[in-house]
């Protein structure tokens, strides 16, 4: 779709939720709340855009679709007249598996089926489910399906500093001067002494542990050691993002923004639920310099209830951002989606607003390693893989960020 269509599109959206919602704020209705969740769904088919604005993610995926298609074409056997005699038996066998699967048991060809018997007598070594033995051809099993996997980006937000020791240091004022006024023959006293500390970020150890047996390895079709690396990346970062929100801190985990006693918090204006007026005094509890940069952090369930909101003077604080570049904002500000923030309720911190990189720093220490071991689980016909990762992180400076909790007083 077009980026004009795609604009008109969520700005008809966005127009018919402010006609249902005004609607619904008068009378209560059943229908209405349907159709506010319906045209709620709408509007979150063009979330992924704004936050990829929002985060400021560089890959493109136009051209990372194109590449996809460049190597699934690249890694068809037997294209372009290929001779090999192992591509053209591939290729053989794509066939005859795709006519057995297309055909009801009773009419499939005799040949067919002794062909990917045999395959399937060379590939199964056990019935264990978890193993993920595939019968499908080459083409077919190249890509293995996953669950989408929610993080929160924090990374992608904060200051991140690679360190060459066990912590980094940073030395922050924690108390200022005082100036006064004197005469001109009058004696000048000690006005105050500005204020020192250090603060210490620790980078603590993340690691997984994953039992893979020897005949799966020897016997996928695909890279599995990289695939096992792929996927300890992924939960290393989404164990990542779930301390920088609510981890304990010290030695042994990143300090969470929710966690951080220092963060100021501004109420809600409501026992149980979201408020404009909370939201506004948030946006203005925090300082015009931290402000300027300031984003948004929130869970979708939050963001929903967000989008419902008025001002006193009936405009909605959450406007689509419809220009080239431009990502959705509210109260002008843009957002990130945050999967490991709370939802909305009694006492809880739903919602900051933060200039995250003065907010949270992150800190590496050891990247990403996976150590095959061959030997621990030999006797059982398995290999033993270890990824570890050292990484921390916390809040270097608290005034750079405010929450909001959910509270009357």
């Amino acid at each position: 779709m077009a980026d004009k269509d795609a604009a008109q599109e969520v700005m008809e959206a966005f127009n018919e939720f402010k006609r249902t919602n005004d609607a619904n704020l008068q009378k209560r209705s059943a229908d209405l709340d349907a159709k506010l969740d319906k045209i709620n769904a709408a509007l979150d088919k063009h979330e992924a855009n704004s936050q990829q604005l929002t985060l400021i993610e560089k890959q493109n995926k136009a051209i990372q679709d194109q590449v996809d298609a460049i190597e699934k074409i690249a890694n068809r056997a037997g294209l372009g007249g290929n001779s090999d005699p192992a591509a053209k038996a591939a290729q053989e066998y794509m066939e005859a598996f795709n006519r057995v699967m297309r055909k009801p048991s009773g009419d499939r060809d005799p040949v067919d089926m002794a062909m990917v018997r045999e395959r399937q007598a060379a590939l199964i070594k056990t019935d264990d489910a978890s193993a993920g033995y595939l019968l499908a051809p080459p083409e077919m099993q190249k890509e293995i399906i996953k669950n989408v996997i929610e993080l929160t980006p924090m990374r992608a937000l904060a200051t991140v500093r690679s360190i060459g020791v066990g912590s980094l240091k940073m030395p922050k004022k924690t108390g200022n001067g005082s100036a006064s006024r004197v005469g001109e023959t009058a004696q000048r006293n000690n006005t105050g002494d500005p204020a020192y500390g250090m603060l210490e970020f620790f980078a603590p150890e993340m690691f997984a542990r994953i039992e893979v047996s020897q005949q799966m390895l020897e016997d996928a079709d695909y890279d599995l050691f990289a695939e096992l690396q792929e996927d300890a990346s992924e939960q290393f970062a989404v164990r990542e993002g779930l301390e920088s929100i609510s981890g304990t801190g010290g030695s042994a985990q990143m300090e969470g923004i929710l966690t951080s006693t220092d963060i100021g918090f501004t109420l809600s204006g409501a026992a149980a639920d979201l408020t404009a007026d909370g939201l506004i005094s948030l946006y203005h509890d925090l300082k015009t310099a931290h402000a300027r940069n300031a984003v948004w952090g929130l869970n979708r369930n939050t963001l929903g209830k967000v989008r419902k909101l008025k001002d006193t003077n009936n405009q909605y604080l959450w406007a689509p951002g419809i220009a080239n570049g431009v990502p959705n904002t509210i109260l002008g500000s843009s957002y990130a989606e945050m999967a490991d923030m709370p939802n909305v309720a009694a006492n809880s911190f739903p919602i900051v607003f933060a200039d995250f990189k003065k907010l949270y720093v992150i800190v590496d220490r050891v990247n990403v390693s996976l150590q095959a071991d061959y030997t621990t689980g030999a006797d059982h016909g398995l290999v033993v893989f270890r990824a570890r990762r050292r990484v921390g992180g916390g809040v270097r400076q608290a005034e750079a960020g405010r929450k909001l909790k959910i509270a009357a007083s």
